[in-house]
Order: structure tokens, then C-alpha cells, then sequence
């Protein structure tokens, strides 16, 4: 009897370990938990619902407010104090294949806390593609001088072997300059998209400029109509 009791309460034990170990735990700042399923984690939130009625509403916690959570598969998230230090108010802008916030240089992790996971992943993209587009402007440097080297040499010794040879460097360098284009271009354009998404959720106000019929009334032009931009800003 006292063998089948032992029994029973080993596995009771066993059963509330699993059902803790199935939670998400979101530890707080001032060392509460709250036992939670985890839903969303942006910039600046974190959404869940509770664990005892995931069949209810969706609750927000700030991101500042937490320390760490720990998923049910054992994972676990630990946000950086570092981020708390900076004015989450400033402008967010990119320099090189950096982003800066508050004239501070954001490393891959702080800019995985800030910008939230998907804008992240934009953000790595974005860095890696204005880094292969500066190592095609260094080909295309080293390719145009060869190019312009082998032709000098061609011309001058009448080296039609040479003058191939320019050629071929020139296609190299042809090839190198379309790509620095425009791997450049699409990485900038779209690491200065994650800053425009941060600075949207973290600034009170809008800039907007769109085209408009502006009325010229002067002495030389009366009542006569052109086409213009209007900038209106919004706080």
C-alpha cells in the first residue's frame, strides 16, 4: 500500500513539474512573474494572455518593464538594460550599415530589442546587402585601374592579346559597378525603413509631403495655377 502511495505521488510531482515547465514565464523588473503564453513582442510590448484562460483577452506589458521571460520549451529572452539608457524620443537614423539613436552607435542586439523581431531580420538583411555592395566597390576600383592600365599597355605595344585582356576586366568591372549599385541602394533604402518604422512608434509627430495646385497671383500672372508640393507637419 505504501508502495502504490509513493508511486502516486512521484508521478503527482512529475506532472506539476511538466505543467510549470509548459508555461511562459515573464519575470518583471521588480521580480514578479506573471505564468503567461506569449503572443507578440514588439519594439516597445509585450503581448500575452494568462496562462489560466488563454481563451481570454490579450494583455500588454511594457518592455521596459521586463526582465527576462522564459518560454515553456526552454528558451529564454533577456532584454538588455543597456537600451534603457537611451531617448527612445530621438530620431533613429542609419550611418554606414549602423543604425544610431540618441548619438549612440546600436549593436545587432540592441537593435533586435528595439525595432522587435521582424524589423530585425529586415535590418540584418539590409546590413549584410551594404556590405557585399562595399566589398563589388572595391572590385570595380581594382578592376577600372587594371582596365585602364592594360589598355594604356595595349595601345602603346599594339597587343591585340593585351587589348582582349582590358576587355575582359572591363566586363568585370561593368558587372561590379551594376551590383555595388545596386545591392548599395537597396540595403540603405531598407535599413532607413526600420529606422522610419521605429522613429513612426516612438515620436508624437508626422512629416507628409504630397503634390498640390498652387494659385500664382501676380502682377505678370493673374489667377493662373501650378503644380507644387505641400509639407505638413503634424504634432
Amino acid at each position: 500500500m505504501k508502495l502504490f502511495k509513493l508511486i502516486a505521488l512521484i508521478i503527482s510531482v512529475l506532472c506539476c513539474a511538466k505543467l510549470s515547465n509548459a508555461q511562459d514565464v515573464i519575470i518583471k523588473k521588480d521580480n514578479s512573474t506573471i505564468l503567461s503564453k506569449v503572443v507578440k513582442i514588439s519594439a516597445s510590448e509585450i503581448e500575452y494572455k494568462k496562462w489560466s484562460n488563454q481563451d481570454g483577452p490579450t494583455y500588454i506589458i511594457k518592455k521596459s518593464e521586463v526582465s527576462s521571460i522564459n518560454y515553456e520549451n526552454g528558451e529564454k529572452d533577456v532584454f538588455d538594460k543597456q537600451t534603457e539608457r537611451l531617448d527612445l524620443t530621438k530620431t533613429m537614423r542609419r550611418v554606414g550599415y549602423n543604425l544610431v539613436l540618441d548619438h549612440v552607435l546600436l549593436s545587432d542586439h540592441e537593435v533586435q530589442e528595439l525595432v522587435g523581431e521582424d524589423n530585425y531580420k529586415t535590418y540584418l538583411s539590409a546590413k549584410n546587402q551594404i556590405i557585399a555592395g562595399r566589398a563589388f566597390t572595391a572590385i570595380f576600383a581594382l578592376s577600372l585601374g587594371a582596365t585602364i592600365g592594360l589598355t594604356a599597355v595595349a595601345l602603346i605595344n599594339y597587343d591585340s592579346d593585351m587589348l582582349t585582356l582590358a576587355y575582359g576586366t572591363g566586363l568585370v568591372a561593368d558587372v561590379s559597378l551594376v551590383s555595388m549599385c545596386v545591392l548599395s541602394g537597396a540595403g540603405k533604402g531598407r535599413m532607413n525603413w526600420v529606422a522610419d518604422e521605429f522613429n513612426k512608434q516612438h515620436q508624437d509627430y508626422s512629416v507628409n509631403l504630397s503634390p498640390s495646385l498652387i494659385r500664382c497671383n501676380t502682377p505678370q500672372s493673374q489667377n493662373n495655377y501650378g503644380l507644387g508640393l505641400t509639407l505638413s507637419l503634424n504634432f
